[in-house]
This record gives C-alpha cells, structure tokens and sequence, in this order.
C-alpha cells in the first residue's frame, strides 16, 4: 500500500502539478482558455518572449505553449488570467500527504475531502457557493449579494450536477474523435510503412533490372565476338587457298620463264619451231584465267564490320503518380452541442402538373451527391428518382423507373437505386445507363460496403430480412434470425454501413435499430428510454466518427447515437421546425438533409 502511494503521489506531482515551461512545481498557477495552465510568472516571461509585440500588455496575442492555439492576454494583464483551484487543492493534498504515513497517505489520496479545498472568491477571499447563470461564474455569497444581485445564480454543487452531465456527453464525443484520430494515425502509420517497403522492393527491382540487362549486354556481345571469329576464319581460309593457287601459278611461270629463257638463248632452230608451240598452249590457258585484279577484289572485297548501336544509359525513370485520396464514404458533423442553423428549406414538386406530392410513401429516400452536393430522391408515387440541387431547383434528367424505394451514390459516381415494384437493385451510370441489375425480393433499403458489397433490407412478408450480394448480385450472406432462430426483423426499412462496415439497421415496427458486424453478428440493439425512446424510426446514416444519425419519424427527432448504439443527445427536435423526419443524408461538406413528413426537404447546418 506504502510503495502504491507514493506511486500515486509521484505520478500526480509529475503529471498534473508541474508547469509545463519551467517543469517545476506550480506557483500561482493560471489557466488559459485552452485549459493548460502555467505559473504566472513563467506565463508572463513566456508572453513577453514569444509574442510579436514582446510585451504582456492586455490584448497581446501569444500561443499556448503546449497546443499551439492563439491567446489574448485580457483586461487586468496576465494576472488576471483565472486561477486554477483544482490543481491548488490537489498541490495542496499532496503536501499534506507528504507529511502523512504511508498508511495514511494511502488512505488520504482517496479521501475526497483532502482532493477537494473550496475555492475561494479572489474579490473577497470568501468560498465559492454560488453559480451566476448569467455570467457563467463561480461566485461567493458577497458576489451574489452585489455584483451578481439581479442575475439568476443557483447553488454551486446543482450547477456542478448539471455541468458535469453536459462534460460526460462531451467526453462520449471526444472519445469517439479520439478514437477516429488515433485510426487515422494508424493509417499514417501504415502508409509510412508502405513507403519504406516500396522503396526496398523498387530498389531491388533496379538492380535485378540492370544486372538482367547486363547479362544481355554481355551475352550478346559474347555472340557477336564468336560470329567475328567465325567469319574472319572462314576469310583467311578463302585467303590462303587463293594465294597458295597463286603461288602454284607463279611457279609454272617462272618455270615457263627459265625454260623459254634457255630455248632462247641455246636452244637449236628445230627446238624452238617445236617448243614455241606448247608454250604458246600454256600461255594461253593461264590467259584464260579470271584476272588478278578479279580475283582480287573477290576476296579482298568481302569486310567484316559490326554495326553497334548508341546503348541509353537510362532503362527506366522514376515517376510519383498522385493518387486521389479517395473522398470520405461518411462527412463528419460538427461536435458541437450547439443548436443546428436552418440554411435552407424547399418543397418538392410534381414535374407533370406542379402539384405537391408526397416524398414520404413508405419508404423513401434522399442522398446528396459526393461530388456536386446535389440532392437525390427517390419519389415512390411517380415513379422517377429525381435530383434537385440545394435550392429546390430540379436538375435534369430524370430516371423513371417502378416505385423507387431507396437512392445511394457509388464511389464511381453511378446511382445504386432500389426498385421494389420490380424487385430489382439497379445501378445507373450518370448518362442513365443501367449497368448491371439483380432480384431481391421486398428491396427497401441499400447501403455499400467498403469492398463494395451490396447491403440490402428486405420486408418480403415471412422472409424480412437483410441480404449481403456481390455488385453482379450473387448472395453472400443473408442476417434472418437469432441464435435462437427466433427472427430478427419486423420490417427493416433503412440501412447504412459504417467505416468499419458494421450494418446499421432500422426496423420501423419493432421501433430500434440493429447493429450488426459484416458476418452478421447482431453487436447492439437500441429501443431508446425515456427522452431517447425511438416511435417508428426510419432514415438512418452515419458520419465520419462512426456515430448513427437516426430519424425519429413520430417523435419529431433526430437522434444522435455512438457507434455502440447508446444515445448521445437529439441533433434536431420539434422546436427547430422539424416534422415526421422520414430520411436523413450528409452533405459532402457535413451539413445534414432532412426529408420531412410535410413534403419539405430541409438542410441543417452545425
């Protein structure tokens, strides 16, 4: 327990009770607006150093030292920065426990009294009791008193209640934002591991490429030396027959010479009447011979060249291809708890008369387009999905097609639509082609996932169900029934498909929606409770940090659930105009669409 403890102490002092400039202990610790807090003199010398006006006059703009955000120095100067009490109760605790046995310490550290020193007014040096709604301020008795006379206050320990409901909500949220970071650092992670694997495998490919290509090179030129060889063999072969035939000839002739020489010279007149005639014989025939210079430039004509050709030195080049990051399959919205802002509102029209018609025969469905942000509606009573850009206006053309149930983009950029009077899931190219279709009996809902499996809900009387296919159709997983074969389904209307394609469906009669994993394994199921209690829901989708966006049609709500299924809180409600909300979609650039029971399509902003 004593080695526990003053673990606990030192982990405390390290953590939370050293200034993050001068790394020592607190003095007179000052929290910023981003919540990191500093010893007012390191502050004010931090201040003075770091800002451009190097001064710490009120309204000088400096950065926190830790998150980097932009800080006005308020009216007061750096003092009047608020004190952080917290960490001078807790700096206050570990002293006191310091001094106390190990035991004892032990004991102390989960005292909540020793943690826990009201924090006093710096007005009027009296403990804080109060809380000013108006203000947003702590105050003490004499606060309330005087200055906050005519405010609203409450007592401190109900605002702290209130507040600390409103912190867990956040903490959910930023949990979920936690959690998508670190996947997204993950995947930084792995790419940079990427990168290091080409490189090896790149490298490697240029050195088997030029050592293949030297091999070549060398091959090669080991057979042109051989055919130089050969061939140059077979010239000084043709050579030395022809010049040992001339070597015969010179020797008959100067035979011929010496011989016509002595019969010239000694020989009797009878010898040569009777000589002249043979060697007249043989002269002639050696005449008749191809001529020296013939047979000359026969075999002396023949050359043996090699013809090279200029080798490129470069046998390949380096090229970095930008690969389009592929758009987000779900936008993120807005965190904030704020209301949501009405940016624009229209009704959807008939384009044969001009009349109202409804949207919202069961089911319908609206998607926004990635790349344009135009909105998509599938229009069940005239049998046309239809695009309308955020003013209402209809863009063209038209897909008719028998009852169109629901409406999903593609990351190609073709149109998934669900046809139930045929029973058949189209896709539709942007210049309405359709490029493939299949059967599923009772289609209602689709969805994708990321290996671009088709999701399909089914409301086929006896068989509801949720069908997994191939684009072309074929049937990889059917989600029917429970372990106990009990089934799941009432009438599964909508689905969606989260990052980590969990399946997400709302089933409109059993009043929940299911979460599935893609082997379909039911994960959670949610009924809602109290203000949360779901009344026929319908549309559903998610956004980029895995939380269900869920239109609560007869509750007149959006409801905001995380990605387990719990509920977070009601995005939109009955006092922001909403009625009967039948589906829902994210924009490209995060804003919420809304198509209502009262024929309007309303956009939401947060």
């Amino acid at each position: 327990m004593a080695a526990k403890s003053g673990n606990l102490v030192d982990i405390l002092t390290n953590d939370f009770l050293c200034c993050q400039i001068c790394l020592g202990e607190f003095q007179e610790p000052k929290a910023l607006p981003c919540l990191h807090t500093y010893c007012l003199k390191c502050l004010t010398q931090f201040i003075q150093e770091t800002s451009q006006t190097k001064c710490v006059d009120p309204g000088t703009v400096f950065q926190c030292a830790v998150c980097r955000e932009d800080t006005r120095v308020p009216e007061g100067g750096v003092r009047a920065f608020k004190t952080n009490h917290t960490i001078t109760s807790l700096f206050d605790a570990v002293l006191a426990n310091k001094k106390q046995t190990d035991t004892t310490s032990s004991q102390s550290l989960r005292n909540k009294e020793t943690f826990v020193n009201q924090p006093i007014c710096e007005r009027h040096q009296e403990k804080i009791l109060f809380y000013c709604t108006n203000c947003n301020e702590a105050i003490c008795i004499i606060c309330n008193g005087t200055t906050h006379k005519h405010h609203q206050s409450t007592d401190l320990s109900e605002a702290a209640n209130r507040q600390k409901s409103k912190m867990r909500d956040q903490l959910k949220r930023l949990e979920i934002n936690l959690k998508s970071k670190e996947q997204t650092a993950n995947k930084f992670h792995k790419h940079s591991e990427t990168i290091n694997t080409t490189k090896v495998e790149l490298l490697k490919k240029i050195d088997q490429t030029a050592s293949d290509l030297q091999k070549k090179i060398a091959s090669h030129a080991q057979q042109l030396k051989q055919e130089v060889t050969t061939r140059c063999h077979q010239q000084s072969k043709t050579l030395e027959a022809e010049l040992s035939n001339f070597d015969m000839q010179i020797g008959v002739l100067k035979s011929m010479k010496q011989f016509a020489e002595k019969i010239l010279q000694h020989g009797q007149d009878a010898e040569v009447v009777m000589l002249q005639k043979n060697v007249t014989t043989k002269l002639a025939e050696l005449e008749k011979q191809e001529s020296d210079i013939t047979v000359l430039q026969k075999v002396c004509s023949t050359k043996i060249t090699v013809h090279t050709r200029k080798i490129n030195p470069t046998f390949g080049k380096v090229e970095q291809t930008s690969q389009s990051t592929p758009r987000p399959r779900h936008p993120f919205i807005s965190l904030s708890s704020a209301a949501p802002t009405l940016i624009n509102s229209f009704k959807v029209q008939s384009s044969e008369n001009g009349a109202l018609f409804s949207i919202t025969a069961d089911p319908e469905s609206i998607t926004a387009d990635p790349e344009t942000g135009h909105l998509t509606v599938a229009e069940f009573n005239t049998n046309n999905v239809k695009t309308y850009n955020v003013n209402g206006e209809l863009q063209q053309p038209v897909i008719s097609c028998n009852q169109p149930q629901d409406v999903l983009y593609l990351d190609n950029g073709n149109l998934l639509v669900s046809v139930s009077g045929d029973g058949e899931v189209w896709e539709v190219s942007p210049d309405q082609r359709i490029v493939r279709k299949h059967k599923v009996k009772g289609c209602r809902g689709i969805a994708v996932t990321s290996d671009g499996n088709r999701v399909i809900t089914s409301t086929e009387h006896g068989n509801q169900r949720v069908v997994i296919t191939t684009p072309g159709g074929d049937i990889i997983r059917e989600i029917k029934h429970d372990v106990n074969n009990q089934m799941y389904f009432n009438h599964p209307l909508y689905v969606t498909v989260t990052a980590n394609d969990n399946i997400v469906v709302s089933d409109y009669w059993k009043n929940c929606v299911f979460i599935f994993s893609v082997d379909g394994q039911l994960l959670h199921k949610y009924s809602g409770s109290g203000e949360g209690q779901l009344s026929f829901p319908q549309g559903v989708c998610v956004d980029g940090l895995g939380q269900i966006i869920v239109a609560d049609c007869h509750n007149h709500h959006i409801q905001l659930l995380s990605p387990e299924g719990q509920f977070i809180r009601h995005l939109i409600t009955e006092d922001q105009g909403l009625f009967q909300p039948r589906a829902v979609a994210l924009t490209p650039d995060g804003h919420l669409v809304v198509a209502q029971g009262d024929k309007t399509v309303k956009i939401f902003a947060f």
